[in-house]
């Protein structure tokens, strides 16, 4: 009875551990189609280093969208590539001149392609935690604002849940910033920084 026992889980065992490495050669070598929008997010524009008494820029409205190609190397990585758009509405302060005369206020707005490159680790079933390398450049002309062309970077953490063989809605709460690498150089660089929450729909394509 027993030796019956031990024949039926070890026949049991087999058998999951045959269907999770099915799964995970099924997952390797696919690929996915992302399409994500960031319409919450918290921007911030200035130098490192805040400098007394010099001018600052506000950010509003800011909200971002993404296109992305995976590739599943397994069950666990995968890699992306995107090209994204992102806008948002700025208003510069003049630096401060004379105490006894008011700053003037100005408006402008800024636009960026971005092409980010990622690295996605996936865990405890849904999760998952993403990062890469950001080439970006600036789309319309600023006068205020030091020309975003450069390299930045992103971080991320998120939720991707399926709804069906196919596809999965996505959660993520993430932050990037943009000129880590300006390819303009000058000291106090303007860097744009923005911590915010993206949601989007995935479609895995069958293999």
């Amino acid at each position: 009875m027993l030796k019956k026992l031990h024949c039926r889980i070890f026949l049991f065992l087999l058998t999951l551990s045959g269907s999770s490495l099915y799964a995970q050669q099924n997952n390797s070598g696919s690929y996915d189609i992302e399409l994500s929008i960031t319409p919450l997010a918290e921007s911030t524009i200035g130098p490192r280093k805040s400098l007394m008494g010099a001018g600052s820029d506000d950010s509003k409205n800011y909200i971002a969208g993404l296109l992305r190609v995976g590739y599943h190397y397994n069950e666990t990585w995968s890699f992306g590539a995107g090209v994204g758009y992102s806008h948002q509405n700025i208003t510069t302060t003049s630096a401060i001149v004379d105490p006894s005369v008011e700053r003037m206020q100005y408006s402008s707005e800024l636009s960026i392609w971005e092409f980010p490159l990622d690295a996605r680790v996936k865990f405890l079933k849904y999760l998952y935690a993403n990062a890469g390398p950001l080439l970006h450049f600036q789309q319309n002309a600023n006068s205020y604002v030091d020309k975003q062309h450069g390299i930045g970077f992103h971080i991320g953490l998120g939720a991707k849940v399926p709804l069906s063989q196919q596809f999965a809605v996505l959660l993520s709460p993430n932050y990037k910033m943009y000129s880590l690498i300006p390819f303009q150089s000058g000291r106090n660089y303007d860097r744009v920084q923005a911590l915010g929450i993206t949601v989007g729909v995935n479609y895995k394509f069958a293999k």
